[in-house]
Protein backbone atom coordinates (compact mmCIF):
# COMPACT_ATOMS: atom_id res chain seq x y z
CA UNK A 1 0.00 0.00 0.00
CA UNK A 2 2.72 2.61 0.76
CA UNK A 3 4.58 1.74 -2.47
CA UNK A 4 1.51 2.42 -4.53
CA UNK A 5 1.01 5.84 -2.42
CA UNK A 6 4.40 6.41 -3.21
CA UNK A 7 3.87 5.61 -6.93
CA UNK A 8 0.84 8.13 -7.35
CA UNK A 9 3.23 10.71 -5.42
CA UNK A 10 6.08 10.32 -7.87
CA UNK A 11 3.52 10.58 -10.63
CA UNK A 12 1.82 14.00 -9.47
CA UNK A 13 5.43 15.25 -9.17
CA UNK A 14 5.71 14.92 -12.63
CA UNK A 15 2.66 16.65 -13.97
CA UNK A 16 4.30 19.80 -15.05
CA UNK A 17 6.49 17.77 -17.94
CA UNK A 18 3.45 18.34 -20.65
CA UNK A 19 2.96 21.98 -20.01
CA UNK A 20 3.14 24.25 -22.69
CA UNK A 21 3.71 26.84 -21.06
CA UNK A 22 7.46 25.63 -20.52
CA UNK A 23 8.18 26.37 -23.87
CA UNK A 24 7.95 29.54 -23.12
CA UNK A 25 10.94 32.14 -21.57
CA UNK A 26 10.90 32.06 -17.46
CA UNK A 27 9.73 35.62 -17.51
CA UNK A 28 7.00 35.72 -20.28
CA UNK A 29 5.65 32.67 -18.36
CA UNK A 30 5.93 34.03 -14.77
CA UNK A 31 3.99 37.13 -15.97
CA UNK A 32 1.05 34.84 -18.12
CA UNK A 33 0.58 33.62 -14.61
CA UNK A 34 -0.07 36.37 -12.76
CA UNK A 35 -2.07 37.68 -15.34
CA UNK A 36 -3.79 34.91 -15.52
CA UNK A 37 -4.36 34.97 -11.83
CA UNK A 38 -5.71 38.79 -11.58
CA UNK A 39 -8.59 37.42 -15.20
CA UNK A 40 -9.34 34.47 -12.02
CA UNK A 41 -9.90 37.43 -9.93
CA UNK A 42 -11.77 39.82 -12.21
CA UNK A 43 -14.23 36.56 -12.78
CA UNK A 44 -14.70 36.23 -9.04
CA UNK A 45 -15.32 40.10 -8.47
CA UNK A 46 -17.95 39.88 -11.36
CA UNK A 47 -19.53 37.19 -9.87
CA UNK A 48 -19.49 37.75 -6.33
CA UNK A 49 -18.50 41.18 -5.65
CA UNK A 50 -15.33 42.97 -4.67
CA UNK A 51 -15.59 42.67 -0.64
CA UNK A 52 -16.94 38.79 -0.38
CA UNK A 53 -15.74 35.65 1.49
CA UNK A 54 -16.02 34.02 -2.29
CA UNK A 55 -13.22 36.31 -3.42
CA UNK A 56 -10.76 35.98 -0.11
CA UNK A 57 -10.86 32.52 -0.97
CA UNK A 58 -10.24 32.68 -4.54
CA UNK A 59 -7.27 35.33 -3.56
CA UNK A 60 -5.62 32.45 -0.96
CA UNK A 61 -5.88 29.69 -3.34
CA UNK A 62 -4.10 31.67 -6.24
CA UNK A 63 -1.29 32.51 -3.42
CA UNK A 64 -0.69 29.48 -3.26
CA UNK A 65 -0.71 27.99 -6.16
CA UNK A 66 0.28 30.76 -8.43
CA UNK A 67 4.14 30.12 -7.43
CA UNK A 68 3.74 26.61 -7.98
CA UNK A 69 3.43 27.45 -11.50
CA UNK A 70 6.00 30.53 -11.41
CA UNK A 71 8.26 27.70 -9.64
CA UNK A 72 8.02 24.89 -12.73
CA UNK A 73 9.18 27.68 -15.25
CA UNK A 74 12.23 29.38 -13.46
CA UNK A 75 13.60 25.22 -12.98
CA UNK A 76 12.39 23.46 -16.03
CA UNK A 77 11.59 26.15 -18.86
CA UNK A 78 13.92 28.01 -20.94
CA UNK A 79 16.55 31.02 -19.14
CA UNK A 80 14.83 34.65 -19.47
CA UNK A 81 14.70 36.20 -22.51
CA UNK A 82 15.45 40.30 -22.09
CA UNK A 83 13.32 40.55 -25.95
CA UNK A 84 9.89 39.13 -24.81
CA UNK A 85 7.01 41.14 -25.44
CA UNK A 86 4.82 41.26 -22.63
CA UNK A 87 1.33 41.28 -24.34
CA UNK A 88 -1.77 39.08 -23.46
CA UNK A 89 -2.74 36.77 -26.80
CA UNK A 90 -4.98 34.30 -26.39
CA UNK A 91 -2.48 31.50 -26.52
CA UNK A 92 -1.05 33.20 -23.54
CA UNK A 93 -4.22 33.09 -21.52
CA UNK A 94 -5.09 29.32 -23.37
CA UNK A 95 -1.38 28.70 -22.15
CA UNK A 96 -1.24 30.05 -18.49
CA UNK A 97 -4.90 28.91 -17.63
CA UNK A 98 -3.54 25.54 -18.34
CA UNK A 99 -0.32 25.49 -16.49
CA UNK A 100 -2.84 27.24 -13.28
CA UNK A 101 -5.62 24.67 -13.61
CA UNK A 102 -2.47 21.66 -12.73
CA UNK A 103 -1.40 23.89 -10.29
CA UNK A 104 -3.79 24.45 -8.48
CA UNK A 105 -4.86 20.44 -8.67
CA UNK A 106 -1.38 19.64 -7.51
CA UNK A 107 -1.26 22.10 -4.30
CA UNK A 108 -3.68 19.73 -3.04
CA UNK A 109 -0.85 16.98 -3.54
CA UNK A 110 1.76 19.36 -1.90
CA UNK A 111 -0.23 19.83 1.59
CA UNK A 112 -1.56 16.00 1.81
CA UNK A 113 1.36 14.45 1.09
CA UNK A 114 4.08 15.74 3.46
CA UNK A 115 1.23 15.55 6.05
CA UNK A 116 0.58 11.70 5.39
CA UNK A 117 4.67 11.15 5.82
CA UNK A 118 4.33 12.78 9.40
CA UNK A 119 1.63 10.62 10.21
CA UNK A 120 -0.62 13.16 10.28
CA UNK A 121 -2.76 12.30 7.88
CA UNK A 122 -4.80 8.23 7.11
CA UNK A 123 -4.78 7.14 4.01
CA UNK A 124 -6.95 4.60 2.10
CA UNK A 125 -6.13 2.72 -1.16
CA UNK A 126 -8.96 3.57 -3.41
CA UNK A 127 -7.60 1.88 -6.31
CA UNK A 128 -3.77 1.91 -7.66
CA UNK A 129 -4.52 5.30 -8.76
CA UNK A 130 -6.54 7.00 -6.23
CA UNK A 131 -5.86 7.83 -2.77
CA UNK A 132 -7.36 9.15 -0.02
CA UNK A 133 -6.54 10.74 2.68
CA UNK A 134 -8.63 11.58 6.13
CA UNK A 135 -7.51 13.98 9.07
CA UNK A 136 -8.12 12.03 12.07
CA UNK A 137 -10.26 13.32 14.66
CA UNK A 138 -13.23 14.46 16.33
CA UNK A 139 -16.26 16.82 15.39
CA UNK A 140 -14.71 19.25 17.43
CA UNK A 141 -11.40 19.09 15.37
CA UNK A 142 -12.98 19.91 12.49
CA UNK A 143 -14.39 22.87 14.18
CA UNK A 144 -10.81 23.95 15.50
CA UNK A 145 -9.86 23.34 12.00
CA UNK A 146 -12.33 25.50 10.58
CA UNK A 147 -11.54 28.42 12.75
CA UNK A 148 -8.44 28.24 11.80
CA UNK A 149 -8.87 28.60 8.69
CA UNK A 150 -11.79 31.70 8.99
CA UNK A 151 -14.78 30.26 9.50
CA UNK A 152 -16.72 31.82 12.34
CA UNK A 153 -20.82 31.57 13.56
CA UNK A 154 -23.10 32.81 11.16
CA UNK A 155 -25.84 33.96 14.15
CA UNK A 156 -25.28 34.55 17.93
CA UNK A 157 -23.07 36.05 20.21
CA UNK A 158 -20.04 35.29 18.42
CA UNK A 159 -21.00 36.20 14.75
CA UNK A 160 -18.42 37.89 12.95
CA UNK A 161 -19.18 41.38 11.25
CA UNK A 162 -17.29 41.43 7.41
CA UNK A 163 -16.12 44.95 7.53
CA UNK A 164 -17.95 47.04 4.99
CA UNK A 165 -16.04 48.71 2.00
CA UNK A 166 -16.29 52.43 3.04
CA UNK A 167 -17.12 54.92 0.44
CA UNK A 168 -14.42 56.34 -1.20
CA UNK A 169 -13.83 60.24 -0.32
CA UNK A 170 -14.54 62.94 -3.42
CA UNK A 171 -11.28 63.80 -3.78
CA UNK A 172 -10.11 60.74 -4.32
CA UNK A 173 -12.40 60.37 -6.89
CA UNK A 174 -11.68 63.62 -8.32
CA UNK A 175 -8.31 62.08 -8.69
CA UNK A 176 -8.62 58.95 -10.03
CA UNK A 177 -10.69 60.77 -12.86
CA UNK A 178 -8.11 63.45 -13.32
CA UNK A 179 -5.20 59.94 -13.79
CA UNK A 180 -7.85 58.21 -16.15
CA UNK A 181 -8.52 61.64 -18.65
CA UNK A 182 -4.37 61.32 -18.98
CA UNK A 183 -4.39 57.74 -19.68
CA UNK A 184 -3.50 56.46 -23.07
CA UNK A 185 -4.32 53.08 -24.86
CA UNK A 186 -1.01 51.34 -26.18
CA UNK A 187 -2.74 48.84 -27.34
CA UNK A 188 -5.86 46.58 -27.70
CA UNK A 189 -5.64 45.33 -24.07
CA UNK A 190 -2.81 47.92 -22.83
CA UNK A 191 -2.59 51.35 -21.22
CA UNK A 192 -0.53 53.58 -19.76
CA UNK A 193 -0.98 56.56 -17.45
CA UNK A 194 1.24 59.27 -15.86
CA UNK A 195 2.51 58.84 -12.33
CA UNK A 196 -0.55 59.58 -10.21
CA UNK A 197 2.03 61.32 -7.36
CA UNK A 198 -1.46 63.82 -5.73
CA UNK A 199 -3.38 60.41 -6.19
CA UNK A 200 -0.65 58.26 -4.51
CA UNK A 201 -0.10 60.67 -1.69
CA UNK A 202 -3.97 61.04 -0.91
CA UNK A 203 -4.14 57.30 -0.74
CA UNK A 204 -1.04 57.28 1.58
CA UNK A 205 -3.26 59.12 4.09
CA UNK A 206 -6.03 56.33 3.89
CA UNK A 207 -3.46 53.16 3.68
CA UNK A 208 -1.62 54.06 6.68
CA UNK A 209 -4.73 54.70 8.79
CA UNK A 210 -5.83 50.75 7.85
CA UNK A 211 -2.23 49.49 8.72
CA UNK A 212 -2.43 51.51 12.13
CA UNK A 213 -5.69 49.28 13.04
CA UNK A 214 -4.52 45.89 11.55
CA UNK A 215 -1.37 46.13 13.45
CA UNK A 216 -0.90 43.82 16.81
CA UNK A 217 2.47 44.50 18.11
CA UNK A 218 4.39 47.47 19.14
CA UNK A 219 6.28 49.99 16.48
CA UNK A 220 9.47 49.85 18.00
CA UNK A 221 9.71 46.01 17.20
CA UNK A 222 12.66 45.19 15.16
CA UNK A 223 12.31 42.57 12.27
CA UNK A 224 16.02 43.21 11.22
CA UNK A 225 17.64 46.71 9.98
CA UNK A 226 14.52 48.34 9.82
CA UNK A 227 11.63 48.48 12.75
CA UNK A 228 7.88 47.07 12.37
CA UNK A 229 7.25 51.32 12.48
CA UNK A 230 9.44 51.60 9.00
CA UNK A 231 7.52 48.71 7.44
CA UNK A 232 4.25 49.70 8.09
CA UNK A 233 5.25 52.91 6.53
CA UNK A 234 6.80 50.99 3.59
CA UNK A 235 3.86 49.02 3.16
CA UNK A 236 1.32 52.00 3.04
CA UNK A 237 3.06 53.66 0.65
CA UNK A 238 3.33 50.34 -1.52
CA UNK A 239 -0.48 49.72 -0.68
CA UNK A 240 -1.17 53.20 -2.31
CA UNK A 241 0.80 52.41 -5.29
CA UNK A 242 -1.17 48.81 -5.81
CA UNK A 243 -4.73 50.26 -5.23
CA UNK A 244 -3.96 53.04 -7.31
CA UNK A 245 -3.30 50.82 -10.11
CA UNK A 246 -5.88 48.36 -9.30
CA UNK A 247 -8.87 50.89 -9.38
CA UNK A 248 -7.15 52.44 -12.83
CA UNK A 249 -7.03 49.34 -14.74
CA UNK A 250 -11.04 48.71 -13.29
CA UNK A 251 -11.86 52.30 -14.41
CA UNK A 252 -10.12 51.78 -17.80
CA UNK A 253 -11.93 48.34 -18.69
CA UNK A 254 -15.10 50.31 -17.60
CA UNK A 255 -14.46 52.84 -20.03
CA UNK A 256 -13.25 50.99 -22.84
CA UNK A 257 -15.02 47.98 -22.45
CA UNK A 258 -12.70 45.06 -22.33
CA UNK A 259 -9.98 45.13 -19.15
CA UNK A 260 -6.52 45.93 -19.85
CA UNK A 261 -4.55 42.49 -19.04
CA UNK A 262 -1.15 43.53 -20.32
CA UNK A 263 -1.37 46.37 -18.26
CA UNK A 264 -2.55 44.70 -15.23
CA UNK A 265 0.75 43.62 -13.74
CA UNK A 266 2.86 46.31 -12.20
CA UNK A 267 6.49 46.05 -13.44
CA UNK A 268 9.80 47.99 -12.43
CA UNK A 269 13.50 47.02 -11.77
CA UNK A 270 14.31 46.89 -8.27
CA UNK A 271 16.12 50.34 -8.30
CA UNK A 272 12.93 52.10 -9.71
CA UNK A 273 10.79 50.71 -7.09
CA UNK A 274 13.37 51.29 -4.29
CA UNK A 275 12.94 55.32 -5.42
CA UNK A 276 9.38 55.70 -5.97
CA UNK A 277 8.82 53.58 -2.59
CA UNK A 278 11.63 55.48 -0.76
CA UNK A 279 9.97 58.93 -1.94
CA UNK A 280 6.76 58.30 -1.46
CA UNK A 281 7.25 56.92 1.86
CA UNK A 282 10.19 58.96 3.25
CA UNK A 283 11.96 56.04 4.10
CA UNK A 284 16.15 55.95 3.12
CA UNK A 285 16.20 53.95 -0.07
CA UNK A 286 18.60 51.42 2.08
CA UNK A 287 16.14 50.43 4.03
CA UNK A 288 12.94 50.68 1.03
CA UNK A 289 15.50 48.33 -0.86
CA UNK A 290 16.04 45.61 2.38
CA UNK A 291 12.24 45.20 2.47
CA UNK A 292 11.64 44.87 -1.35
CA UNK A 293 14.36 42.27 -1.04
CA UNK A 294 12.82 40.65 2.07
CA UNK A 295 9.33 40.49 0.21
CA UNK A 296 10.38 39.25 -2.96
CA UNK A 297 9.32 35.49 -4.27
CA UNK A 298 12.37 33.42 -4.24
CA UNK A 299 13.52 29.63 -3.84
CA UNK A 300 14.15 29.41 0.45
CA UNK A 301 11.07 31.73 1.06
CA UNK A 302 7.60 31.09 1.95
CA UNK A 303 5.77 30.55 -1.62
CA UNK A 304 3.17 32.84 -1.64
CA UNK A 305 1.80 35.54 -3.10
CA UNK A 306 0.37 37.53 0.00
CA UNK A 307 4.39 37.15 1.72
CA UNK A 308 6.67 37.51 -1.51
CA UNK A 309 4.27 39.85 -3.93
CA UNK A 310 7.32 40.80 -5.34
CA UNK A 311 8.24 38.36 -8.87
CA UNK A 312 11.20 38.39 -10.35
CA UNK A 313 11.00 38.51 -14.05
CA UNK A 314 14.98 38.47 -14.43
CA UNK A 315 17.98 39.88 -12.78
CA UNK A 316 16.30 43.33 -12.17
CA UNK A 317 12.51 43.53 -12.79
CA UNK A 318 10.43 42.61 -10.00
CA UNK A 319 6.26 42.20 -10.79
CA UNK A 320 3.82 42.94 -8.45
CA UNK A 321 0.09 41.78 -8.69
CA UNK A 322 -1.61 44.77 -6.65
CA UNK A 323 -4.63 42.24 -5.67
CA UNK A 324 -2.40 39.91 -3.35
CA UNK A 325 -0.48 43.12 -1.17
CA UNK A 326 -3.91 44.54 -1.29
CA UNK A 327 -5.23 41.75 0.49
CA UNK A 328 -2.60 40.49 2.77
CA UNK A 329 -2.16 40.64 6.31
CA UNK A 330 1.06 42.78 6.29
CA UNK A 331 2.22 42.24 9.72
CA UNK A 332 1.76 38.92 10.10
CA UNK A 333 3.41 38.50 6.68
CA UNK A 334 6.64 40.09 7.58
CA UNK A 335 7.22 38.42 10.66
CA UNK A 336 6.88 35.26 8.90
CA UNK A 337 9.97 36.70 6.72
CA UNK A 338 11.59 37.01 9.54
CA UNK A 339 11.07 33.71 11.10
CA UNK A 340 12.91 32.77 7.65
CA UNK A 341 15.46 34.73 7.06
CA UNK A 342 16.63 36.04 10.76
CA UNK A 343 15.50 33.27 12.87
CA UNK A 344 17.95 34.48 15.64
CA UNK A 345 15.70 38.17 15.79
CA UNK A 346 12.71 36.29 15.15
CA UNK A 347 13.55 34.38 18.16
CA UNK A 348 14.29 37.43 20.61
CA UNK A 349 10.94 39.23 19.40
CA UNK A 350 9.27 35.67 20.00
CA UNK A 351 9.95 36.53 23.59
CA UNK A 352 7.83 39.77 23.57
CA UNK A 353 4.71 38.52 22.06
CA UNK A 354 3.31 36.40 25.52
CA UNK A 355 3.90 40.48 27.13
CA UNK A 356 2.57 42.07 24.16
CA UNK A 357 -1.05 39.63 24.96
CA UNK A 358 -0.90 40.77 28.37
CA UNK A 359 -0.53 44.43 27.87
CA UNK A 360 -3.54 43.93 25.42
CA UNK A 361 -5.45 42.11 27.59
CA UNK A 362 -4.80 44.57 30.90
CA UNK A 363 -5.95 47.06 28.46
CA UNK A 364 -9.16 45.35 27.30
CA UNK A 365 -10.43 43.98 30.40
CA UNK A 366 -9.55 46.79 33.35
CA UNK A 367 -13.11 46.08 35.00
CA UNK A 368 -11.21 42.76 36.03
CA UNK A 369 -9.09 41.92 39.19
CA UNK A 370 -5.70 41.16 36.70
CA UNK A 371 -2.69 40.55 38.14
CA UNK A 372 0.32 38.93 36.21
CA UNK A 373 3.47 38.08 35.30
CA UNK A 374 3.64 36.04 38.55
CA UNK A 375 7.07 34.61 39.34
CA UNK A 376 7.38 31.24 40.50
CA UNK A 377 10.23 29.41 42.16
CA UNK A 378 12.28 27.70 39.53
CA UNK A 379 11.58 25.16 37.83
CA UNK A 380 7.89 25.66 37.86
CA UNK A 381 6.93 28.18 35.38
CA UNK A 382 5.61 32.02 35.70
CA UNK A 383 1.97 32.42 35.92
CA UNK A 384 1.28 35.05 33.02
CA UNK A 385 -2.05 36.25 34.03
CA UNK A 386 -3.94 35.43 37.19
CA UNK A 387 -7.96 36.63 37.23
CA UNK A 388 -9.65 36.98 40.56
CA UNK A 389 -13.60 37.44 41.83
CA UNK A 390 -14.10 37.45 45.60
CA UNK A 391 -18.09 37.61 44.09
CA UNK A 392 -17.95 34.49 42.77
CA UNK A 393 -15.16 32.71 44.58
CA UNK A 394 -13.80 32.30 41.19
CA UNK A 395 -9.89 32.48 40.06
CA UNK A 396 -8.62 31.84 36.62
CA UNK A 397 -4.71 31.43 35.93
CA UNK A 398 -3.32 31.46 32.67
CA UNK A 399 -0.76 30.34 30.59
CA UNK A 400 -0.30 32.92 27.69
CA UNK A 401 0.77 31.51 23.87
CA UNK A 402 1.42 33.38 20.51
CA UNK A 403 2.50 31.64 18.05
CA UNK A 404 3.39 32.20 14.65
CA UNK A 405 0.71 31.07 11.87
CA UNK A 406 2.07 27.98 9.86
CA UNK A 407 3.70 29.12 6.38
CA UNK A 408 2.71 25.08 5.27
CA UNK A 409 1.23 21.88 6.15
CA UNK A 410 4.98 21.05 7.06
CA UNK A 411 4.67 23.77 9.92
CA UNK A 412 1.31 23.03 11.26
CA UNK A 413 3.55 20.33 13.57
CA UNK A 414 6.47 22.33 14.99
CA UNK A 415 3.69 25.11 15.56
CA UNK A 416 1.49 22.55 17.77
CA UNK A 417 4.61 21.65 19.21
CA UNK A 418 4.51 25.00 21.10
CA UNK A 419 0.96 24.95 22.18
CA UNK A 420 1.77 21.54 23.84
CA UNK A 421 4.32 23.15 25.52
CA UNK A 422 1.94 25.27 27.36
CA UNK A 423 -0.25 22.70 28.02
CA UNK A 424 2.53 21.30 30.03
CA UNK A 425 3.88 24.52 31.38
CA UNK A 426 0.32 24.99 32.88
CA UNK A 427 0.12 21.49 34.58
CA UNK A 428 3.52 21.86 36.14
CA UNK A 429 2.04 25.44 37.48
CA UNK A 430 -1.15 23.59 38.84
CA UNK A 431 0.89 20.74 40.50
CA UNK A 432 2.70 23.25 42.33
CA UNK A 433 0.08 25.44 43.81
CA UNK A 434 -2.19 22.08 44.27
CA UNK A 435 0.94 20.53 46.41
CA UNK A 436 1.41 24.36 47.90
CA UNK A 437 -2.06 26.48 47.94
CA UNK A 438 -0.48 29.05 50.75
CA UNK A 439 2.22 29.98 48.18
CA UNK A 440 0.32 33.15 46.42
CA UNK A 441 -1.30 34.36 49.54
CA UNK A 442 2.25 34.30 51.20
CA UNK A 443 3.46 36.75 47.89
CA UNK A 444 0.41 38.65 48.53
CA UNK A 445 -1.15 37.88 45.27
CA UNK A 446 -4.51 36.82 46.72
CA UNK A 447 -5.85 37.35 50.21
CA UNK A 448 -6.52 33.35 51.20
CA UNK A 449 -5.64 30.32 50.05
CA UNK A 450 -6.29 28.51 47.03
CA UNK A 451 -8.13 26.20 48.35
CA UNK A 452 -10.39 28.67 49.35
CA UNK A 453 -11.67 29.61 46.33
CA UNK A 454 -14.32 27.40 45.31
CA UNK A 455 -13.68 27.51 41.56
CA UNK A 456 -10.17 27.47 40.15
CA UNK A 457 -9.57 27.03 36.51
CA UNK A 458 -6.32 27.00 34.72
CA UNK A 459 -6.90 27.97 30.77
CA UNK A 460 -4.45 28.36 28.45
CA UNK A 461 -5.07 31.08 26.18
CA UNK A 462 -3.00 30.89 22.69
CA UNK A 463 -3.04 33.19 19.60
CA UNK A 464 -3.44 32.69 16.17
CA UNK A 465 -2.55 28.69 16.77
CA UNK A 466 -3.97 26.37 18.60
CA UNK A 467 -5.30 22.89 18.26
CA UNK A 468 -7.89 20.83 20.00
CA UNK A 469 -7.40 19.33 23.30
CA UNK A 470 -9.95 17.51 25.68
CA UNK A 471 -10.88 20.16 28.63
CA UNK A 472 -10.71 18.71 32.23
CA UNK A 473 -13.11 19.80 34.80
CA UNK A 474 -10.59 22.26 35.96
CA UNK A 475 -8.62 23.05 32.84
CA UNK A 476 -9.11 23.96 29.06
CA UNK A 477 -7.88 25.98 26.08
CA UNK A 478 -9.49 28.55 25.27
CA UNK A 479 -8.53 30.94 22.18
CA UNK A 480 -7.28 34.40 22.70
CA UNK A 481 -10.04 35.89 21.00
CA UNK A 482 -12.57 34.34 22.36
CA UNK A 483 -11.21 35.03 25.87
CA UNK A 484 -10.78 38.48 25.19
CA UNK A 485 -14.42 39.39 24.09
CA UNK A 486 -16.09 36.92 26.60
CA UNK A 487 -13.55 38.32 29.73
CA UNK A 488 -14.43 41.76 28.56
CA UNK A 489 -18.02 41.21 29.22
CA UNK A 490 -19.73 42.51 31.94
CA UNK A 491 -20.74 39.16 33.81
CA UNK A 492 -19.07 37.76 37.04
CA UNK A 493 -16.12 35.71 35.98
CA UNK A 494 -17.79 32.39 36.99
CA UNK A 495 -20.33 33.07 34.25
CA UNK A 496 -17.98 34.29 31.41
CA UNK A 497 -15.54 30.60 32.20
CA UNK A 498 -18.47 28.85 31.97
CA UNK A 499 -19.83 30.82 28.39
CA UNK A 500 -16.07 30.01 27.55
CA UNK A 501 -16.49 26.53 28.25
CA UNK A 502 -19.38 26.32 26.02
CA UNK A 503 -17.45 26.39 23.32
CA UNK A 504 -20.27 28.49 21.55
CA UNK A 505 -17.79 30.85 19.86
CA UNK A 506 -16.54 27.83 17.54
CA UNK A 507 -18.22 27.61 14.42
CA UNK A 508 -21.07 24.64 13.67
CA UNK A 509 -20.48 22.10 11.23
CA UNK A 510 -23.15 22.01 8.55
CA UNK A 511 -24.48 25.61 9.96
CA UNK A 512 -21.12 27.48 9.78
CA UNK A 513 -19.35 25.29 7.33
CA UNK A 514 -19.45 21.61 5.62
CA UNK A 515 -16.80 19.27 5.18
CA UNK A 516 -16.49 16.54 2.70
CA UNK A 517 -14.41 14.69 0.15
CA UNK A 518 -12.89 16.13 -3.30
CA UNK A 519 -10.85 14.74 -5.43
CA UNK A 520 -7.91 16.48 -7.24
CA UNK A 521 -6.47 14.77 -10.48
CA UNK A 522 -2.88 15.22 -12.19
CA UNK A 523 -1.11 13.30 -14.59
CA UNK A 524 -3.45 10.30 -14.46
CA UNK A 525 -3.20 10.14 -10.99
CA UNK A 526 -5.48 11.17 -8.18
CA UNK A 527 -6.52 12.82 -4.51
CA UNK A 528 -8.93 12.82 -2.17
CA UNK A 529 -9.30 15.25 0.98
CA UNK A 530 -11.45 17.03 3.45
CA UNK A 531 -12.14 20.75 2.40
CA UNK A 532 -13.50 23.16 3.81
CA UNK A 533 -16.34 25.52 2.66
CA UNK A 534 -19.12 28.06 3.90
CA UNK A 535 -22.59 26.21 4.58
Amino acid sequence: MVAAIDNIEFRADECYKPLASLQLPANLAAWAFLTGAVRMVEQEITQSGDNSQQLSATLRNLSLFVPIAINWALKHGPPVSQSTDLRWTPYLDATATRALQVASEYSHFVVAFPMWHRNRYSAQLVSPDVVRFTAPGSQRHRQVSAHLKGFRPKDGAFTAVRAVRPKMPEVTEALFALSLQGALATGYTSFKYQEPWTLWRELLRDYLGRVNAMSRRKDALSVGNYTLADFKQFYAAFLAICAGHEFLCFAWGKQVGIFPFSSAIMIRPHDAWEELISELSGLSRQICGSMINDLTLAAGKSQDLHVGPFVPLGDQDLAVAPQFPLHSQMEENILRTCSDLRPTIYQAMSDEKERDMLVELKERLRHRDIQGPINMPKPTPDIDLLIKDESSSTLVLCELKWSRKPLNSKEIISRDADVLKGVSQLDQIKQYLLKNPKHLTQQRKLPKPLTAYRHVYYLLVPRDHWLWIDPTDDAALIEFEAFAKVMAGDQDLLSAVHLLLTYAWLPVERRDFTVGYERASVNGVSMESQIFHSA
